[in-house]
């Protein structure tokens, strides 16, 4: 089973603040996503298995998602489904991950924040979700979703919070199961982007 990953493109809240965390994709935004779109359709070997087959895309029902799944869906002729679950949370995550002062010493006793663990548990329903899209379909899964839905479903397939993801912008990535686990595939594919257009 493979399920894809994607966080959306460019959105204009990451270089204006005051801007919504709803808001739209940027130009440069849309660059990337119709170049995402484009390499998927016409997509040179990502790996020994080959091209890619898409059986579902599902998407977040925020704005930027929503932009950038619009592109894919149009190239690659499949409906996108919304799905609630693939939302961004509206705190930023990685404040509420456990720290320590040297990477040599253990992580203190942690406690999840109320806050986190009703991210995670959401995160947890938009893979469930996803895994039984993939079930139902027969074939892989393509998700446009968030930086802190992704990261969080990494976590909960490592089986810790003591962990975190830099991931770049309309940038692809695989997990797969397989051989009674999860496999981290690809992450931070992101071949179709030049380097002016890979952006945080």
């Amino acid at each position: 089973m493979k399920i894809y990953l994607v966080r959306h493109a460019q959105a204009m809240w990451q270089l204006d603040s005051a801007q919504s965390l709803d808001s739209s994709l940027t130009a440069l935004g849309h660059d990337q996503a119709k170049r995402l779109a484009q390499w998927l359709l016409c997509q040179q070997q990502i790996d020994q298995e080959g091209r890619i087959i898409f059986n579902s895309l599902c998407v977040s029902p925020l704005k930027r998602a929503q932009e950038t799944a619009a592109y894919v869906s149009a190239a690659l002729e499949l409906p996108a489904f919304i799905k609630q679950e693939l939302r961004e949370a509206d705190f930023h995550v990685a404040d509420h991950l456990p720290q320590r002062e040297s990477p040599r010493q253990s992580f203190p006793p942690y406690q999840c924040s109320p806050v986190y663990a009703a991210f995670k548990s959401q995160s947890q329903a938009a893979l469930d979700g996803l895994i039984e899209q993939a079930e139902c379909g027969g074939g892989p899964v393509l998700a446009v979703t968030h930086g802190g839905v992704i990261k969080t479903i990494l976590r909960l397939i490592a089986g810790s919070d003591a962990i975190c993801f830099r991931l770049y912008n309309a940038a692809l990535n695989l997990i797969e199961w397989k051989r009674g686990r999860w496999h981290i595939v690809h992450l931070n594919q992101w071949d179709h982007l030049p380097a002016e257009l890979r952006t945080l």
